[in-house]
């Protein structure tokens, strides 16, 4: 039986792509340089944020190398980071939950399930997401695997959250944007996995309650 459900963040319950799409827009009017480079952005960060979680380079290290990158520029890590900050602002301007999100955490705790958020984000910045969308609930504790210092889709951050929730895994249902991160590893580190398309399925309650191995109510 599920007792415990974690949920992954970004494009899950928080809009991380709208407001990355924005942010990137408003960032290059800033540096004088022309709009509509999401494609290409979005490309640059899923290159570096993958180079992070295969263990290749630390995480303000795939920021560093993401502005390098973007801007075409040869800058030291501090001189990327410091660039960077200027997308980070702009992005925690566009910060917006899901219609659903709020309403689906409130669900589960009402149910009686121990919920966590579990995040390759790092603390600060996830945090600061949760309290300005309104997301930041008492008993739904966020678990960065930057504390971890194992980022998904390796087996030991599900397992922790796990223990985190004070739930096994095979009791647990992780629900995620991701195929390699919330489906394929989840599953392999022995948990239940919920892959969620927001173009495609639509409201994450429904989503959550038409699985299989969901009771009605935990127990």
């Amino acid at each position: 039986m599920i007792r415990a459900l974690l949920f992954d963040l970004d494009d899950t319950l928080l809009d991380h792509t709208g407001a990355a799409r924005d942010a990137v827009d408003q960032w290059c009017r800033e540096l004088g340089l022309p709009e509509g480079q999401h494609a290409r952005f979005a490309a640059i960060e899923r290159k570096w944020f993958q180079a992070y979680e295969r263990g290749e380079v630390s995480h303000h290290g795939q920021r560093a190398a993401r502005c390098r990158e973007f801007l075409g520029r040869e800058m030291s890590d501090a001189e990327a980071l410091a660039a960077y900050d200027g997308y980070l602002s702009a992005y925690r301007e566009q910060w917006r939950a899901f219609a659903d999100a709020l309403p689906t955490l409130t669900w589960a705790l009402e149910s009686g399930f121990q919920v966590g958020v579990l995040t390759n984000g790092e603390r600060e910045m996830q945090q600061a997401k949760l309290e300005a969308t309104g997301l930041a609930l008492a008993d739904v504790p966020l678990i960065p695997t930057v504390d971890l210092g194992c980022p998904k889709p390796q087996r030991a951050a599900y397992l922790a959250a796990c223990d985190q929730l004070g739930a096994a895994s095979v009791d647990t249902l992780m629900v995620g944007d991701s195929l390699t991160n919330d489906v394929q590893g989840a599953r392999t580190a022995g948990l239940h996995a919920l892959h969620l398309d927001r173009a495609g399925n639509g409201d994450l309650r429904s989503l959550i309650a038409l699985t299989e191995v969901l009771p009605q109510r935990a127990s």
